[in-house]
């Protein structure tokens, strides 16, 4: 886990140094991450299997498909240095191709906050190694001794009109406790790619626990494989469109919670 802290310290608490704060990491202005690297392949879904783990009235896209990833922020608002690791399923959303994330890991406590709470992603923590030499790429991500996901290859061509990676309309779910509702919720990040490489002789190994069963939400083959850099903005704010039942939490403690 990163142990960055801010250079100054803001002395107790007023209105006027809390909104500064949230401007300074919101920024709606400007960037949030800069220069985030996405080591993602896209691979054919069982609609069958993955249908039970997502939100009741989220639709898979056709033809069904998912991106498995791994993730470096090498730079953000708020000083993280930190890895992810997750799957973002493909959704129809109107007219357009969208994403829900179904189960993610990262090794850095505030973007699991900020994450879940501010936009619904079921972040837990997790252990991710990630490398890129030259042009050879590895990543491995794991969770309480099992190995959840396997990925490497060597950089190939530029991608001169990539397909975006984050900046696709979200629907995730949000308020998982307590005695509101959960509730879906819509945002659409702002995304601006800096550099798009396919990523050639690529291998994907997908495993699976008791508490993280990726190897159960009927990922299959890998159709292609990319390394996304991107700059990240605030782009649309979540904003609620509609309840889920309240047993949505008790049907998805794995893999959202536990």
């Amino acid at each position: 886990m990163t142990d960055w802290e801010p250079a100054t310290r803001t002395q107790g608490r007023g209105l006027a140094s809390d909104l500064r704060r949230l401007l300074t990491l919101g920024n709606p202005r400007g960037t949030l991450y800069r220069d985030a690297h996405y080591f993602t392949a896209t691979v054919e879904v069982d609609p069958e299997r993955m249908r039970p783990w997502l939100p009741c009235g989220i639709r898979i896209a056709e033809p069904a498909r998912a991106d498995v990833f791994t993730a470096f922020f090498p730079d953000c608002n708020y000083g993280s240095i930190h890895h992810e690791a997750g799957v973002f399923v493909h959704i129809q959303v109107g007219r357009r191709t969208g994403i829900h994330c179904p189960w993610m890991i990262l090794d850095d406590d505030v973007a699991l906050i900020l994450g879940r709470e501010l936009l619904g992603y079921p972040k837990k923590l997790g252990e991710i190694d990630w490398h890129l030499d030259r042009d050879t790429i590895h990543a491995e991500a794991r969770r309480r001794g099992s190995t959840l996901i396997t990925m490497g290859g060597t950089l190939g061509r530029q991608i001169d009109d990539p397909p975006l990676i984050l900046g696709r309309p979200h629907r995730n779910a949000m308020g998982l406790l307590g005695a509101a509702l959960p509730r879906i919720v819509g945002f659409t990040p702002g995304e601006h790619p800096l550099e798009v490489r396919e990523v050639t002789g690529f291998e994907l190994t997908v495993g699976g626990s008791e508490r993280d069963p990726l190897d159960q939400m009927g990922l299959g083959r890998v159709l292609e494989a990319r390394l996304h850099r991107v700059d990240l903005t605030a782009g649309s704010p979540p904003i609620p469109l509609r309840p889920l039942s309240p047993l949505f939490t008790a049907t998805r403690l794995r893999p959202r919670v536990l």
